[in-house]
């Protein structure tokens, strides 16, 4: 059971985010930028492309900082959608904020008035019933539960890269970074700061080793010369002259990489040491390594769906020592066993993780109405959907 500070901890969250959520109607001011941003969009639907239609009522499907929408929306942009969001100011009063704005470079349309709909579209909703219904080919139900388990009968979303990635059309051009040549042989790169990332409950509920513990047991039990901690753009830049047998760290609090050079940087190396991310242990960066051919070594491999293999498509660990293993077999696998285990990192990416492939998935996993778990990692406590 959690403890009162815990639990009073928890609370605070949840207030803030509730009020973050709402935020939009506290503030008259912003209800009328939205008028004004409204009558700038454009109401005409296109004829000539599938249409999924956006009807959503909590504010939860931002997630953070509105990055849940975004690539939710773009998924189906990726998949070859053309997408009508259902107007809505609780929902898309914010849509001029941080990552929810790089909606704004796509083309989309804003539903006013149903009768602009024609028959036959996909429906994504988390309204237990939404009055578009009765025109849709099929309906998308999201929900935001924790605890998944593999037999629900709800459909896994994938994680997602990094907005920005997304908006910089990176992940287009996955087949020139999967090319690129390798000179490190391990790599970490992300935020780095201690006390952002050593969450109870990264501890507590998900029994994983945070980043911080992680990066501070390997700059201690790794020999002298193995490991490099990029602290600036040009230790960087001398590092990506050369080789390295070892293990790079770079923490972008100091080391700050552009989105359009960010997967180019991953694809320098041959693995990838995956560290949880703040109050739980997913984070972009494993998704975005895998895309490049970066083989993950990974403590949460049961959070994928289907569970990534220690030896076929990353490395595991689950405490120290098997993380001092994994790294020590990283450093001396041959270069035919880790051409073999790239390949099949990319290729689990392309079929379980890439938007074009997941969207088709979602589609298919049920013949009529489809459940899409938002979260499938989440457990009760252990974040905030």
């Amino acid at each position: 059971m959690n403890s009162p500070l815990q639990q009073l901890t928890t609370l605070g969250h949840q207030l803030d985010g509730t009020l973050q959520r709402y935020k939009s109607v506290l503030y008259p001011q912003r209800y009328w930028e939205y008028r004004r941003w409204l009558k700038q969009q454009r109401r005409d639907i296109p004829q000539d492309k599938p249409l999924v239609v956006f009807d959503f009522r909590d504010t939860r499907i931002d997630g953070p900082q509105g990055r849940r929408f975004y690539c939710l929306f773009m998924y189906f942009i990726r998949a070859g959608f053309y997408p009508v969001l259902r107007e809505n100011y609780l929902v898309l009063g914010n849509i001029q904020d941080k990552h929810k704005k790089l909606c704004l470079q796509e083309h989309f349309s804003v539903l006013l008035d149903e009768r602009d709909l024609p028959q036959g579209y996909l429906l994504v909703t988390d309204k237990w019933y939404s009055g578009l219904a009765h025109k849709a080919k099929k309906i998308v139900t999201v929900n935001y539960q924790p605890d998944y388990q593999s037999g629900d009968s709800c459909f896994p979303m994938p994680f997602p890269m990094f907005p920005p990635i997304y908006a910089a059309q990176q992940d287009l051009l996955l087949e020139n970074y999967r090319q690129q040549a390798r000179q490190w042989q391990i790599f970490f790169g992300g935020d780095a700061e201690p006390g952002k990332y050593n969450k109870k409950s990264i501890r507590n509920i998900y029994a994983k080793l945070s980043r911080a513990q992680l990066l501070e047991n390997l700059a201690r039990s790794l020999a002298p010369g193995s490991i490099i901690e990029l602290q600036n753009n040009t230790a960087r830049q001398r590092a990506e002259e050369k080789q390295h047998a070892g293990l790079i760290v770079m923490n972008t609090r100091l080391c700050k990489v552009q989105p359009e050079d960010w997967l180019g940087t991953l694809a320098r190396s041959r693995f990838f040491l995956a560290c949880p991310g703040v109050r739980y242990p997913m984070s972009h960066n494993i998704i975005e390594a895998m895309a490049v051919g970066s083989i993950p070594i990974t403590q949460y491999p049961e959070m994928f769906f289907p569970a990534l293999e220690d030896g076929k498509n990353c490395l595991t660990f689950s405490n120290e020592t098997e993380l001092q293993i994994a790294i020590n077999n990283a450093m001396a696998m041959n270069e035919s066993a880790i051409a073999t285990m790239a390949q099949a990192a990319t290729d689990y990416y392309d079929n379980y993780l890439a938007p074009t492939a997941s969207i088709h998935r979602l589609i298919n996993h049920n013949p009529n109405r489809i459940s899409l778990r938002l979260l499938p990692f989440l457990k009760s406590g252990g974040g905030f959907a």
